[in-house]
């Protein structure tokens, strides 16, 4: 072991809850010694390409890491600034009523309206937080509305942290202009401005009371050099933040539980994945699907009611091959359309379940233990229908949805839609379905019984371990998790040092 390096605060993650939480700790202790440990490599937004295969470099398993059952796959970015460096920067305040059950379930109080709002109206303002013009709207976003309103689906315009955006339409590859607000163009340059260390390509090994075993590994290349040697290295600090997403958080905790003396049943498990289907209609004729800022509207109409969101939103040739349904000839004649595409995203709000999980084999390698549920499954049928029927009022030819008995649907099939697609037809080990939302695994409450942490972050059973990320969440938050994450942190961090 290399000689250890001593702080007052070590944050294991550079995402949303990581840079967060260290830039509201920084901002108001000024003294504070603390570093950023990040397992990704340390990438600008002139490391940023429009090529594809390139790009997947920028996630965990090249942005598919498969359920045991394979039935569903999760985008994890694995880079400098987590998940907002690779996300469209689409902002949703938590809903009320999931915070209402937080308030209730798991008593976290301090979550109140007045707090909430107070919060949110700073991180908005400070990430340049708002609607984009409907002039910013290309066919794809025109067509969703215009089938929406033929079916009488109330629309909404998505708001989206963007700054002086160039409508390149490359997001999930990292925003090559820098106009996106996360955290590598809004929090990191003020951290390093204030002395923040930021340890990139750095594995953690074990954690334990006011220490961090890592593994610093060599920086790929063409990306940022180490600011240390490659090896091994003991981390020391008063208050050690786990803020590593909902995929590594848990196995960290997991693998620290010796050291820890921890014997929560609850670490790792109640995960949320927020299910998504994206899903295409074609057109006779070509469109501009692919061209200007991917997504600006949405419909949140059956989420109390059916449970799920419709968003527009069109991807890149090759994640638009992943997620089109069938295979061989018939696949590659359906890709033939492409410029013709327009396309819908199905997100799902599934119900946390103890079985489902994150936990580690004999080897100590992740494994993500979830099965969809009968409700997830029931909700996503009724997505399907009413998007197929939405494609069509939209004025599409055919359709390429999942748990449908023929492939593609045409237009002359429209009256027959809910007798075409259905859960009979559904095979989730055959279909293309994802997540880019994991949630729980180390959630917050007062009670030791059901959760991980403390209504301030902090491990139970621990004196310095703390958690900041999207792996705090009760149960699904129901909508893009990216303000719920900077909401908690900001609460974190202004009580860490009042206890």
């Amino acid at each position: 072991m290399k000689n250890s390096l001593d702080f007052d605060v070590i944050i294991i993650g550079s995402g949303v809850g990581g840079s967060t939480v260290a830039d509201y700790l920084t901002n108001e202790h000024k003294n504070l010694k603390v570093a950023i440990l990040e397992s990704g490599p340390h990438r600008t937004k002139e490391n940023f390409t429009s090529n594809e295969i390139a790009s997947t470099a920028l996630y965990y398993n090249s942005g598919a890491v498969l359920s045991k059952n394979l039935q569903i796959g999760i985008a994890a970015a694995n880079t400098l600034g987590g998940g907002s460096a690779v996300y469209t920067g689409v902002s949703f305040r938590p809903p009320k009523s999931v915070l209402n059950a937080w308030r209730y379930d798991f008593g976290l109080n301090f979550l109140s309206d007045d707090y909430v709002s107070t919060s949110l109206d700073v991180i908005e303002a400070d990430l340049s937080v708002h609607e984009l013009p409907s002039d910013w709207d290309n066919q794809n976003n025109q067509l969703f509305q215009a089938g929406a309103e033929r079916l009488g689906i109330p629309v909404k315009r998505l708001k989206i942290n963007t700054k002086n955006c160039q409508q390149l339409g490359l997001c999930n590859f990292g925003c090559q202009s820098g106009a996106k607000q996360g955290a590598l163009e809004v929090q990191i340059p003020r951290l390093l401005k204030r002395g923040v260390q930021l340890f990139c390509n750095t594995e953690v090994v074990l954690v334990a009371e006011n220490i961090v075993n890592v593994t610093v590994k060599e920086a790929p290349q063409n990306t940022v050099k180490n600011n240390i040697d490659s090896g091994n290295y003991q981390f020391k600090a008063k208050k050690i933040i786990i803020a590593a997403g909902v995929l590594n958080t848990p196995v960290i905790l997991l693998k620290s539980t010796k050291a820890l003396g921890l014997k929560n049943k609850n670490i790792g498990r109640y995960i949320a994945l927020h299910p998504v289907f994206n899903i295409n209609g074609v057109f006779t004729e070509n469109i501009s699907n692919n061209t200007g800022f991917p997504k600006t509207v949405y419909s949140d109409h059956y989420s109390d009611s059916h449970g799920f969101f419709l968003e527009t939103s069109f991807y890149s040739l090759g994640i638009t091959a992943k997620n089109n349904c069938g295979y061989g000839e018939l696949h590659q004649e359906v890709m033939k359309d492409y410029k013709k595409m327009m396309s819908i995203l199905i997100l799902a709000h599934d119900k946390v379940e103890f079985k489902n999980r994150i936990c580690i084999n004999k080897k100590g390698e992740r494994v993500l233990d979830y099965t969809i549920s009968d409700d997830s499954k029931i909700a996503l049928i009724k997505a399907l229908q009413v998007s197929a029927k939405l494609f069509f009022a939209a004025g599409c030819e055919s359709v390429l949805i999942p748990g449908s008995c023929e492939l593609p649907i045409l237009k002359t099939d429209v009256g027959e839609i809910d007798a075409l697609i259905s859960e009979n037809y559904l095979n989730l080990n055959k279909t293309p379905l994802s997540s880019a939302h994991p949630q729980g695994g180390s959630r917050m409450g007062i009670d030791e019984s059901n959760s991980v942490c403390d209504i301030y972050g902090k491990v139970y059973g621990t004196k310095s371990i703390y958690v900041c990320d999207a792996s705090l969440f009760p149960t699904s938050v129901k909508v893009n998790p990216y303000e719920t994450i900077m909401l908690l942190a900001k609460w974190i961090a202004e009580n860490m040092f009042k206890k």
